[in-house]
């Protein structure tokens, strides 16, 4: 009897220090991110390459929103912040996933599908998807008079116009996969940046942009003296549309962190009003929903 026990006895302790192996090294895993920054002493935050005011080039130096809250987060670590602008938007999540950096802070929308590809911290900043729309254009399609995403839809569909319509989105970027669902059977033309999209609108390429409410509004203030008779920003979003840090799968360590760190030193702060403060007048942050610019503060809804 103790022959047969021996061995049964043994096996089952290879197996419960196997499964002990696997745990801590699914634990290992979890916490490589954050561990890798504590020892090299370095966080390598990737950003967006272009995406007023969150981040852009500014007199040789790379600034926005999201480079300061960077900075505040490595302060807050006690490590040095690398800021990585890479060539393209769509850089970011396979930049994370490899290593290259520890977190992407981009202005990215939190999506179903890069939650397949990422982790997403709680969500930083609320905005939505809006219309910029040349005014000239709609009018031809007779929605000329239109102030809302429902009214557009509305005209088109009354004159049989959606196929005629034609949308300049950001290639890569979230807007682009949500255009199909709110416009059906219009025409998409993609643009490879935010800013060559608007520029389509205002030189009557394309009738409307559809992207963020931030980006949309922000641009037409900065180009209000060639703009702002030609092309309008509809007042309300039709989509709601939510910003994360996204960090490579596995690092649920460092996602609880970052959303400690957004609930106490962002929001419960006032940190990204403070910020927006360095980029955009009162007057364009006025015409802005978002929580982060709240009712008591700029009379927001």
């Amino acid at each position: 009897m103790k022959r047969f026990l021996l061995p049964v006895l043994m096996a089952l302790t290879a197996m419960v220090w196997g499964i002990g192996a696997k745990e801590v090294k699914a634990q290992d895993n979890s916490s490589s991110t954050l561990a890798r920054i504590t020892q090299s002493g370095v966080l390598k935050v990737g950003v967006n390459p272009l995406f007023k005011p969150f981040s852009f080039e500014q007199d040789g130096k790379r600034v926005g929103v999201d480079a300061d809250i960077a900075a505040l987060l490595a302060e807050k670590m006690g490590v040095k912040l690398q800021l990585v602008v890479p060539a393209s938007f769509g850089d970011l999540i396979p930049m994370v996933q490899s290593g290259q950096i520890d977190v992407v802070m981009a202005g990215m929308s939190i999506t179903f599908d890069r939650a397949m590809a990422v982790d997403f911290s709680q969500p930083y900043f609320e905005t939505g998807l809006s219309v910029l729309a040349n005014k000239g254009r709609l009018g031809k399609l007779g929605a000329g008079q239109v102030k809302d995403y429902n009214g557009l839809i509305t005209r088109l569909n009354e004159n049989g116009k959606m196929a005629n319509l034609v949308i300049a989105v950001t290639k890569g970027k979230s807007p682009e996969k949500a255009v199909p669902q709110f416009f059906p059977d219009a025409q998409v033309v993609q643009y490879d940046t935010n800013e060559a999209a608007a520029e389509a609108v205002l030189a009557g390429k394309a009738d409307i942009m559809v992207h963020d409410e931030m980006f949309l509004k922000v641009w037409l203030h900065d180009n209000a003296k060639t703009a702002q008779f030609v092309v309008t920003v509809f007042d309300s979003p039709f989509k709601p549309d939510n910003y994360g840090y996204a960090v490579a799968k596995g690092n649920l360590d460092f996602v609880h962190m970052l959303d400690t760190f957004i609930l106490a030193e962002l929001q419960g702060n006032g940190r990204v009003i403070e910020y927006m403060n360095n980029y955009i007048p009162v007057k364009a942050q006025l015409s802005i929903r978002s929580y982060n610019l709240t009712d008591d503060v700029y009379g927001g809804d």
